[in-house]
């Protein structure tokens, strides 16, 4: 069973092309919330014309997966890795610099970055470095 459990997450878009989405997780991350958080995405992306993310995903208050979101999370990269132009993963451990690492793998187009501070991930993104 899950303890306290959530996603925040901010989307707006910065231009006809780009999408800035903000996602922080907190607690074990549940299959009905990741969906959601999906289906909104997926409702932005097919109002755009060749969209581009940038994201940002704050792992700093995550526990784990449960295990149908584990799997939805891995389908949901192979349909939309393609989509982010550069991800910021923020974490405070080893589990979150892994996952990092692990997501750079599946997401060959993009910019993955891991940070432990929230400013510094932010500042990489906002920045024109590829």
């Amino acid at each position: 069973m899950l303890e306290a459990h959530g996603m925040e997450v901010e989307m707006h878009r910065q231009d006809a092309h780009t999408l800035a989405l903000t996602i922080r997780i907190f607690g074990d991350i549940a299959y009905d919330d990741f969906r959601q958080m999906e289906q909104r995405l997926e409702q932005q992306l097919a109002e755009m014309d060749s969209p581009r993310i940038r994201a940002l995903v704050d792992l700093t208050g995550f526990s784990g997966w449960e295990a149908r979101a584990f799997w939805e999370e891995i389908r949901f990269t192979r349909r939309h890795g393609d989509d982010f132009s550069k991800l910021a993963i923020v974490g405070v451990n080893l589990k979150e610099k892994v996952m990092a690492r692990l997501v750079d793998w599946f997401m060959l187009s993009s910019r993955v970055e891991y940070f432990e501070r929230l400013d510094e991930a932010r500042a990489w993104l906002d920045s024109d470095e590829p």
